[in-house]
């Protein structure tokens, strides 16, 4: 007879792969199976989070990067292969990650994630990890986090020392409150200072181990989260665990609450009205049409961003229609090409308000035609001051449906 506990022996520990995870006391499988996690950067950190995310059978796994591989990325990435050199990351480790656990789900995208993720995949994620490697993605992943009222873990590296903090709305500093003003300062980018489109980002020295390690907390920290009654007091929300690998010391901190923070600006998502439509449909009419059906004839509509709609000449008084984000337009582009002195933008967020020339040249354009991306919650504003937001829900299968490779 046995002498394993009768617990123990219903395992099937040769033909179940979870087996080993059943006996872990805290280890809830079936939340672990229907948990969605969205993964942000598929880099060095990312590719460890992922990894660990598949061998642990997180049910659903969504993926955004803008980045193709690259041979210099196999030194550090245990889902790419030299075969996969020029292909998109998000893609193919998405592919690498079924074929590590057919059991998951993935969902991949190619894009930048201050363009390109709408909000409504964001509020229905459970954790957000993000693997960035520049702090404006931080910034934006934060404040949008925070409005939707996601959880999010963020990491770094160097060459042997990492750091992982973990941002809870409601729940202790949220990124920028972690900023001193001088690093926030540093970080701000003029309005009238546009990136140039030859501007690369800086190679980080890193190495593996470092990635590893520090993706291998991000993952332990996202299980507490899935389980936070269980873990209360005990996850790294409002905290930093810093690893000095140099010297093999690690500690963790408190992070600094801001009071009046503007990063704390959060959505009433009881206020959220599920539009059938999607990006590539609606016209800026329809939902402004849309918004006044809730809010009365003079509800405007705020977008996320700002969107460019004219570039103008000051020295030999040309214009240019454009309909872009602004944050789409490069340095370069503000040559004028009949004088070729710097032109300057015409921008607005606010659709609906005081008639305008150039308003009505767009109101026939669809949202995807302006930038808006799939699934986006857009603020609806009334004369009264009151608002909801309108989601474009149209776009939910699209964006939530798993990946399928051949």
């Amino acid at each position: 007879m046995s002498s394993l506990p009768e617990s123990r022996q219903l395992i099937d520990f040769r033909n179940d792969r979870d087996a080993t995870l059943k006996l872990i006391d805290w280890f809830d499988i079936e939340r672990v199976r229907s948990a969605k996690v969205l993964v942000i950067g598929a880099g060095a950190i990312g590719n460890e989070v992922l990894k660990n995310l598949a061998l642990l059978g997180i049910g659903h796994i969504f993926i955004v990067d803008r980045d193709t591989i690259e041979m210099s990325n196999l030194s550090r990435s245990v889902l790419y292969r030299a075969a996969d050199s020029g292909k998109d990351k998000a893609a193919t480790a998405a592919k690498a990650m079924c074929e590590l656990n057919p059991s998951i789900k993935t969902t991949f995208q190619k894009g930048d994630v201050t363009l390109d993720l709408g909000l409504g995949l964001l509020r229905r994620m459970d954790v957000v990890i993000g693997c960035l490697d520049n702090n404006q993605a931080r910034l934006y992943i934060n404040r949008a986090c925070w409005k939707v009222g996601r959880s999010w873990i963020d990491a770094g590296i160097g060459q042997l020392n990492g750091q992982v903090r973990v941002f809870s709305p409601g729940n202790g500093a949220c990124y920028e409150c972690a900023l001193s003003d001088a690093q926030y300062e540093e970080m701000r980018v003029p309005c009238n200072l546009l990136a140039s489109k030859y501007e690369s980002e800086g190679k980080i020295p890193t190495t593996p181990t470092i990635a590893s390690i520090m993706g291998a907390v991000q993952v332990q920290e996202a299980l507490k989260l899935l389980d936070e009654e269980r873990w209360k007091g005990r996850t790294l929300s409002g905290r930093e665990f810093m690893f000095n690998g140099t010297v093999g010391e690690a500690s963790v901190v408190n992070l600094p609450v801001k009071e009046n923070c503007f990063a704390h600006s959060t959505m009433d998502l009881t206020k959220i009205v599920e539009l059938p439509e999607a990006n590539i449909q609606t016209t800026v009419a329809q939902l402004l049409t849309m918004a006044r059906q809730h809010l009365g004839d003079g509800a405007v509509i705020d977008l996320n961003f700002e969107l460019c709609v004219e570039m103008r000449c000051p020295n030999c008084k040309t214009s240019t229609r454009m309909l872009c984000p602004e944050r789409k337009v490069f340095r370069e582009q503000l040559a004028c090409d009949e004088c070729e002195r710097d032109r300057y933008l015409v921008t607005t967020h606010t659709l609906g308000g005081t008639p305008s020339d150039y308003e009505e040249n767009f109101l026939d354009s669809t949202l995807a035609d302006l930038g808006v991306p799939a699934l986006e919650i857009i603020e609806a504003r009334g004369q009264n001051g009151v608002s909801l937001y309108l989601e474009l829900t149209g776009d939910l299968t699209s964006a939530m449906n798993p990946s399928v490779f051949e």
